[in-house]
């Protein structure tokens, strides 16, 4: 069973990445054409990890250490981020299609693209259907190699995402995905000599990960929402040891003022691993959380970019933190970041 341990749900704030800002789909223009956003911004991100090597050419951990029993060392680098949205709405039956940036886990920086079509249904409400395919993530081949370089390999997920928003003309929104995760040179504990090979095998991260969420969105007054979540996880690792049952609460609150936007969302959960780690002698127990806040600021000289709406200026901060059990698989992220956002309608 997953830990019962949530100690109290904390109301936090997320990284919005992207212009949007709830969790519900965007509504379908009316009007047919393109639409979408662009929101370049420059930041500075400090993370701890031991398994992600880097994201594109940011190094996100050392490549060498000495101790595999010990928490990892902090790395800060700058970021930028491009997140956007293509979309066309097509004349007559409500449909539109679209290519964005989908974003997943902060800390493991599971990030995809996602080409989907969203449809109108009546009083049923919005489908949306996608296919998901992983940017350039690289991971580590053995992440427990000491005292030498370790070297790194592409770890890539492709996938399905599937979204059911306002059900039955509600405000109820269901969510699943399921991403095959491909790591190109797994060696996870080929450096240790007293593993054997089926302690190895636990050790294995490909597999199949499945997620599930539902949200509903609460209207407080004319400029404030407030939309609890609750998320459930199983990555189906080919590593037992790996393999894991998460389960997340999140709660966003949202006011959509004039000339400030704000955004305000955070997350509490658990994740609890399916048989004992061949090097530690023990089963991983992860606790996590994260909190950040993004504002948006409408310029007051109505600067538009091609047609645009007018630009908004925004910055963004985030803390997300994945406490383990086994002091290895710690994990920290820092964010602060600023930009500019570009909406078309």
């Amino acid at each position: 069973m997953l830990k019962k341990s949530f100690i109290a749900a904390a109301l936090a704030i997320v990284l919005l990445v992207g212009a949007n800002v709830v969790f519900a789909l965007d509504p379908i223009p009316k009007q047919p054409g393109f639409s979408g956003y662009v929101q370049p911004g420059l930041g500075y991100l400090s993370i701890k990890s031991n398994m992600v090597a880097k994201v594109l050419s940011f190094d996100l951990s050392d490549q060498k250490i000495n101790n595999r029993n010990d928490e990892p060392d902090s790395q800060s680098t700058a970021l930028f981020s491009l997140p956007f949205k293509l979309a066309y709405t097509f004349a007559g039956g409500r449909t539109q299609v679209f290519l964005g940036t989908e974003v997943g886990d902060l800390l493991s920086f599971d990030t995809a693209q996602q080409l989907a079509i969203k449809q109108e249904v009546g009083a049923l409400g919005v489908m949306q259907a996608g296919l998901l395919f992983s940017g350039a993530t690289r991971v580590w081949k053995d992440p427990y190699v000491t005292n030498q370089n370790r070297d790194d390999t592409d770890r890539k997920n492709m996938g399905a995402q599937f979204t059911w928003d306002k059900m039955f003309g509600s405000n109820l929104e269901l969510e699943y995905s399921i991403r095959k995760i491909d790591i190109g040179s797994e060696k996870s504990g080929d450096s240790i000599l007293a593993l054997t090979n089926s302690d190895r095998d636990r050790l294995d991260r490909n597999g199949v990960v499945h997620k599930v969420s539902a949200a509903y969105q609460f209207t407080l007054a004319e400029k404030h929402r407030l939309t609890p979540e609750i998320a459930l996880s199983y990555d189906d690792l080919d590593g037992e040891a790996m393999a894991n049952t998460g389960l997340d609460l999140k709660l966003n609150y949202t006011y959509l003022g004039d000339p400030i936007t704000l955004v305000l969302n955070g997350s509490v959960g658990a994740a609890e691993y399916d048989k004992s780690n061949p090097i530690y002698g023990k089963t991983r127990d992860d606790d996590r959380y994260g909190v950040s806040a993004t504002v948006y600021y409408k310029n007051p000289w109505g600067w538009k970019l091609f047609g645009s709406e007018p630009m908004q200026f925004f910055v963004t901060g985030a803390y997300s933190v994945t406490d383990a059990n086994i002091d290895f698989y710690t994990q920290e992220a820092l964010l602060g970041m600023g930009g500019v956002a570009f909406r078309w309608k």
